[in-house]
């Protein structure tokens, strides 16, 4: 996966260098242009989310398609008619499909289309004329709006719900505060790519406090953001390269700079196609002030070593950031002194630690989340999931109460609440509660599942099997409501409906050990014993340290009348597990009673 990603990225790097070595732009070296940006980008760390993460493949294909495109600009600026303008918005409807974001791309061709046909150097009137009578022009608009009006029609004009966690700038009441704080991200987003050495996985909650005032020192670097862009601006005749980095680096960046709601405060990955525009501008800036210095020595030498000591350090960066993306502890502890108070840093730590058995770190990251922020329901629930782990129902039902209360249409919430209550015997209110979970998810397979299990609880047997065959209808791949089902059809002693309803489960779950077990235990029932023997051996060489497997291996044998293999799993049951294998000691004596009896007879 990692690999493909890599791919990629250096596809993306070798057709960076082949765009800019087309370009045409005066009083630069464009070979060195080229070479050092496609460098630079090869090399910035602030690629490595979009390279490592799976996610991160919709923007190597956006800005694989976004290079493309402005390459047939280029190869198209003095050839008369449509063609490569229809070929690029064919491409990008294709981008589209990967990241919404390539909507830009008819933008990024028409500026590249102006720089490098010199409509740039003409007079301001005779531009406009140029630019409202240049076809291409035209097409690119109408073009961007019809696919942004199938993008909405797509998606049923419904726009994107995001929770105020994902973002608590865009969910910002007071339009000052959230204008000015948008602002400020603007230019944390520029930061990163000019000094990254900041990277985070996740910049949600706690990372970036809000800008509530005119006088925060921050907004300094939001003035002199837009001071250089004003300096450019009123030189863009001069230097129209810096003008054209500078485009490319703010143009595919549009969508994520908030003028929409998006779920992020910053993401690294959405840097990936600005950052080509960056380095063009970067680089631009650097050979300007190699070619101001041509006559002195001594500073395009400490020009060139600076150059070098900055790939330097690029390259230890990106290896130490691609390190941290080996495996989510390190990827969750980088964070962690990125923005330590980020509540969503603290809650994957403590999701992490709850996987690995960690209950102590989770209890404390859980509890840390929570008081960063509130009303993190997710957080809340998981916590009191940790209590209800560790026998403190109470505590437990008190956080998951507080969950609903954050967000009341949180069906996983309802659902989990209903098991704390379910163990606490308060049969009525855990009903309550998986009735409301399947409220807001009808198609809820592991709620009906509970539920099942409620009524099993309450000896309602019909009731029981028939909400485990509810959660297998809606979903088909869950084990637990396939085994239930087959275990109670085994106990009522249905064993053909039970062996019916296996067939079905070892369809959907064709390796599941628990359909497989039980399976095997009715063959058993019904002397099946060559095909009960064989799926005991499957499941034992899938979990060969499970006790029960070999006990009712045991027994099979002992129906079968194979004494010594009745004798020999009865033995492995007993050293896996002496103080559990009650059965598997009991049939054992039994057994080796009988051949004792037996063999008293046969002296006698």
């Amino acid at each position: 996966m990692k690999f493909l990603n890599l791919l990629l990225h250096c596809v993306n790097t070798l057709l960076m260098w082949r765009l800019i070595r087309s370009l045409y732009v005066e009083e630069i070296d464009i070979e060195r242009w080229a070479t050092i940006s496609a460098a630079l980008f090869a090399a910035h760390p602030v690629h490595t989310e979009a390279v490592s993460g799976v996610v991160g493949r919709a923007e190597l294909m956006f800005g694989l398609i976004h290079l493309l495109c402005l390459m047939l600009t280029v190869a198209s600026v003095d050839k008369p008619g449509c063609k490569s303008v229809i070929l690029i918005l064919l491409l990008t409807a294709i981008g589209m499909l990967f990241k919404e974001s390539a909507v830009t791309i008819p933008l990024s061709c028409a500026t590249l289309d102006y720089f490098q046909n010199g409509t740039y150097m003409l007079p301001r009137k005779l531009q406009q004329r140029v630019i409202t009578t240049r076809l291409r022009y035209g097409c690119y608009i109408f073009g961007s709006v019809f696919l942004v009006v199938v993008r909405l029609w797509w998606q049923n004009f419904e726009a994107p719900e995001f929770k105020t966690v994902d973002n608590p700038i865009a969910h910002n009441e007071h339009l000052l505060t959230r204008g000015l704080s948008q602002q400020y991200l603007l230019v944390m987003n520029f930061w990163l790519m000019l000094c990254p050495q900041w990277l985070c996985f996740d910049w949600a909650l706690g990372c970036v406090n809000l800008v509530t005032s005119i006088w925060d020192m921050r907004l300094q670097a939001v003035i002199a953001f837009y001071s250089f862009i004003l300096v450019a601006l009123m030189n863009f005749r001069r230097l129209a390269g810096l003008m054209l980095g500078l485009a490319l680096m703010v143009i595919p960046f549009l969508p994520a700079s908030g003028i929409i709601r998006v779920g992020f405060v910053i993401a690294e990955r959405t840097l990936y196609v600005p950052s080509i525009g960056f380095c063009l501008l970067s680089v631009y800036g650097f050979l300007y002030c190699y070619n101001f210095n041509a006559d002195k020595a001594y500073w395009r030498n400490m020009l060139q070593t600076l150059i070098m000591l900055l790939f330097a350090v690029m390259m230890i960066r990106t290896r130490q950031r691609a390190a941290e993306w080996l495996n989510e502890e390190t990827l969750f502890s980088s964070a962690l002194q990125v923005c330590p108070n980020n509540a969503k840093v603290h809650y994957n730590i403590a999701r992490l630690a709850t996987d690995t058995g960690n209950s102590t770190r989770a209890f404390q990251h859980y509890h840390k989340a929570i008081e960063l922020y509130p009303e993190y329901e997710s957080a809340l629930m998981n916590l009191g999931n940790l209590y209800r782990e560790h026998g403190q129902l109470l505590t437990a039902e008190k956080y998951i109460r507080a969950a609903l209360i954050a967000y009341p249409a949180f069906p996983v919430a309802w659902m989990n609440l209903g098991i704390v209550q379910s163990a606490q015997k308060k049969f009525d209110e855990a009903l309550h509660s998986y009735k409301e979970a399947l409220k807001y998810r009808a198609d809820y397979a592991v709620c009906y599942y509970n539920m099942g299990n409620l009524y099993l609880e309450q000896q309602r047997y019909a009731e029981a099997l028939h909400h485990w065959q509810h959660a297998v209808t809606v979903n088909p791949r869950q084990p637990k409501a396939w085994a239930n089902i087959l275990t109670m059809l085994d106990n009522r002693g249905m064993y053909e409906d039970a062996l019916r309803l296996s067939e079905q489960g070892l369809f959907q779950l064709p390796h599941e050990p628990s359909i497989m077990f039980i399976r095997a235990n009715v063959l058993g029932k019904l002397k099946h014993y060559v095909e009960a023997e064989s799926l005991y051996k499957q499941v034992i060489e899938m979990d060969p340290h499970n006790m029960l497997y070999h006990t009712n291996l045991g027994v099979l044998y002992h129906r079968w009348d194979k004494v010594q293999e009745a004798i020999n799993s009865y033995r492995t049951a007993i050293s896996l597990h002496a103080s559990r294998a009650t059965t598997a000691r009991d049939n054992l004596g039994k057994l080796l009673k009988r051949m004792e009896r037996e063999a008293a007879k046969e002296h006698e």
